[in-house]
């Protein structure tokens, strides 16, 4: 193993392991091969993380139509391994998984990211709909908000004028039924008129003036409730700091509460991950998308093309991460849902008809939702007689198969297992240690 890529020619590249997809499951998958020492090649759009909320699930929901959230995770994990065995969590242990979520931390953490990892119940996170979310591991600014149902909390709801989305009102009227009080409470930030982003407000509160006039509007509540929600703004760079300074300067417990996309949360991950992998000596060839793939019986041969190049890239082993509609990773044409970049065979309905039930809202998903590439134990794409399609291509996240997450809440869970048991896999096989 190398401590960064080899270049041959002018633009070319060879590594161990080329990760394609820089979503959630390909930072992992990244994160993982470069613990371990091997030189890696990411390949893909970061995005993407813009879009998620920053909760890391395990397995929120099972099975699939129930109507109440997992308050243990390990025990519908135990019941889907013996009802639903396709599921990527189907050759998984618990323990493994625990240890995945640990590492995940512990990277992110280095990185100056915080977060809290449940000690085995899912954790209720108090949303901008006003419903608690299952979750296993949160984001360190929002913990104190997990334990709002321990002894019915009197809750201050803040929202801020200008910010679309997020009603404190809205949320006071969902949740009074389940806390002792609830206060909204409208707060005005300098300069915020009309319309603003999360990414504008999160950017302001980094100022001392704009966290004074926030305060001053607070504190007048704080004899009246237990503890403070706000909408996750709560700056980008040292968000626990900052949030810990705002509690000082109200007098009150403070928590954020996850919105709607663009998500500040999100893109501290994403930060927290661009600084991880910089310091590990991965190669991030950002909005490279990778084309015409050949195995040459010892290694994958690819293209990665940007708008100004191309570029050869060989590898020992390829993790396929691409996602699914949004990512491309799928595309379903008018007859058939097809792989984009290796034609991988996919598990989908027969035909497209069967795609969606009539139900539109059905507690028990689509079969669509399901379908994608199914694999091996090491997540290995298999082709149609169930054999592994190549030795060292690996496929992880949501392009899995048989996993319908939204429902389940189980995607964080999921791209964190199959990425770093793939990423494991492929070390073993060429090291022959273990991880």
């Amino acid at each position: 193993m190398m401590s960064g890529p080899k270049m041959s020619g002018h633009m070319d590249m060879d590594c161990d392991l080329l990760i394609i997809g820089a979503g959630l499951a390909g930072m992992i998958a990244a994160t993982r091969a470069a613990h371990l020492g091997l030189t890696t090649v990411l390949a893909g759009n970061s995005g993407g993380l813009l879009l998620v909320s920053g909760l890391m699930d395990y397995l929120g929901i099972y099975p699939m139509d129930a109507k109440e959230p997992l308050d243990d995770p390990a025990q519908g994990f135990a019941w889907l391994q013996v009802n639903d065995s396709a599921h990527p969590y189907g050759g998984a242990h618990h323990e493994q998984i625990l240890q995945y979520f640990g590492f995940l931390k512990q990277v992110l953490g280095k990185a100056g990211l915080a977060y809290h990892l449940s000690s085995g119940r899912n954790l209720p996170v108090l949303t901008a709909l006003g419903t608690f979310k299952p979750s296993f591991m949160v984001p360190r600014t929002m913990e104190k908000g997990t334990r709002l149902l321990d002894g019915k909390k009197r809750l201050l709801v803040i929202d801020i004028k200008g910010l679309q989305g997020f009603s404190a009102r809205q949320v006071a009227a969902k949740v009074k039924n389940r806390l002792s009080h609830v206060i909204p409470l409208s707060v005005e930030i300098p300069g915020v008129k009309t319309s603003v982003t999360p990414l504008v407000l999160a950017e302001r509160f980094e100022d001392p003036r704009v966290q004074a006039v926030f305060a001053d509007q607070v504190l007048p509540f704080s004899d009246q409730a237990d503890i403070a929600g706000m909408p996750a703004v709560c700056g980008i760079h040292d968000s626990l700091g900052l949030q810990e300074k705002l509690e000082k300067m109200i007098g009150l417990d403070l928590f954020e509460i996850p919105g709607i996309p663009p998500s500040i949360p999100g893109l501290r991950l994403k930060n927290a991950f661009d600084q991880s992998l910089a310091s590990s000596g991965v190669t991030f060839l950002s909005n490279t998308m990778i084309k015409a793939p050949v195995f040459n019986g010892k290694k994958f041969i690819c293209t990665g093309v940007t708008d100004s190049r191309d570029l050869s890239i060989s590898s020992r082993g390829v993790v396929l991460a691409t996602g699914r509609f949004l990512g491309n990773g799928l595309h379903a044409r008018r007859d058939r849902i097809v792989e984009t970049v290796f034609n991988l065979n996919v598990s989908q309905p027969v035909m497209r008809n069967l795609w969606h039930g009539t139900n539109f809202l059905s507690r028990a998903g689509h079969k669509i939702n399901q379908a994608g590439v199914e694999t091996d134990s090491k997540f290995r794409p298999l082709n149609p007689k169930g054999r592994p399609m190549f030795p060292h291509l690996y496929a992880v996240g949501s392009i899995l198969a048989h996993n319908d997450w939204m429902r389940l809440k189980s995607g964080v869970g999921v791209s964190l297992v199959s990425a770093c048991t793939a990423v494991d896999a492929f070390y073993q096989k060429n090291t022959g240690a273990g991880s």
